[in-house]
């Protein structure tokens, strides 16, 4: 088990995620064929089948219920205050209003609140930030979004696992829940086709609809071994289901294909295995990146540059920033 490509998978996961969100954010037309190659919604259900197996074997080693979650706390708070409070700070720079208007903006505090508590899309944005007509929106940090439905699979694994160990039959209960999280989604999407409302949409991609990766995850745990003999096969076979659902636009059995192609290649190609070994810098990439390309974006960067160049700037930067993030914040927070 210890032998795996996770940390690479995950560094190519955020990688995509940071493309995909330039090409969206930019809006550069010389950008946009490449949206369908970076997809973000891709790799963000790509966390979450890697989360629901890395959580549950943590869990499951771990001694007590409070130093697991002390453990989640140690992996995911500090970079995650760090962004947030420094947001805060460097964008009262750049805002409309004045430094004092903006500090006694209520809308600042509300997005304080809204954020530590991981309730990000109660209020997004900070007062005068991101308000040119070039961008989409004034959110700060479109990515954040993720860290509830992951805190929320961090408070449920407890109960989940609690469930399993009362089941003698475990894959009953894994394949109930990936059942019930389809309907969901599925059920909503519906009726966001029916209604032409973009809430459903909305409501259809939070923790229910996403259970159906993350229980993969949790199931590999339990059949590890039945996996890894035949994971060629669970290779090919999920390869076919996830180009067929891709192509006819189901997402049915996606969930239980796409973890299955992602378990594959983590287990194999034994040269990745040490991909980690110089820092684990996939979360910070994934939480930095986006108010810097909405920096570059409200400057005019991409219009007033040649815009692969300045892509290639936030790249190296971000990337810069999740090395330093993990060798003096995260690395440090973990090892105590």
């Amino acid at each position: 088990m210890r032998q795996n490509n996770f940390d690479f998978l995950r560094f190519v996961f955020a990688f995509i995620v940071v493309c995909g969100h330039i090409i969206v954010i930019s809006g550069v037309e010389a950008f946009q064929p490449f949206g369908r190659v970076f997809n973000t919604y891709l790799s963000v259900t790509g966390f979450f089948c890697i989360s629901g197996f890395l959580i549950t074997r943590s869990y499951v080693r771990t001694q007590s219920i409070k130093a697991y979650f002390k453990k989640r706390a140690a992996r995911i708070l500090p970079p995650y205050l760090l962004v947030i409070v420094s947001c805060v700070l460097l964008l009262s720079l750049v805002s409309d209003y004045g430094l004092r208007d903006y500090f006694t903006n209520a809308q600042l505090y509300r997005y304080l609140l809204a954020n530590l508590t991981f309730l990000n899309f109660l209020e997004p944005c900070l007062p005068g930030v991101f308000t040119s007509d070039r961008l989409m929106d004034c959110s700060v940090n479109g990515a954040l979004w993720t860290l509830k439905v992951e805190v929320a699979f961090y408070v449920l694994v407890p109960v989940l696992l609690w469930l399993v160990g009362k089941v003698k039959r475990k894959y009953v209960l894994f394949v109930l829940i990936y059942v019930l999280s389809i309907a969901y989604r599925s059920g909503l999407g519906e009726l966001a086709s029916a209604t032409g409302n973009h809430y459903w949409t909305v409501l259809a991609r939070q923790l229910p609809g996403f259970m159906s990766y993350f229980v993969c995850g949790m199931a590999l745990h339990y059949y590890f071994d039945f996996f890894i003999k035949r994971k060629w096969h669970f290779l090919v076979i999920g390869l076919l289901v996830f180009v067929l659902e891709r192509h006819i636009g189901l997402e049915v059995f996606t969930p239980l294909a796409f973890a299955s192609m992602i378990f594959a290649v983590a287990y194999s190609f034994r040269g990745l295995n040490n991909f980690g070994k110089y820092g684990d810098i996939s979360y910070g990439i994934y939480i930095y990146h986006c108010p810097l390309i909405k920096l570059a974006d409200d400057f005019g960067l991409f219009e007033r540059y040649n815009p692969y160049w300045v892509a290639a700037g936030i790249i190296v930067l971000v990337l810069m920033l999740g090395f330093l993030s993990w060798h003096l914040l995260e690395k440090r927070f973990l090892k105590r």
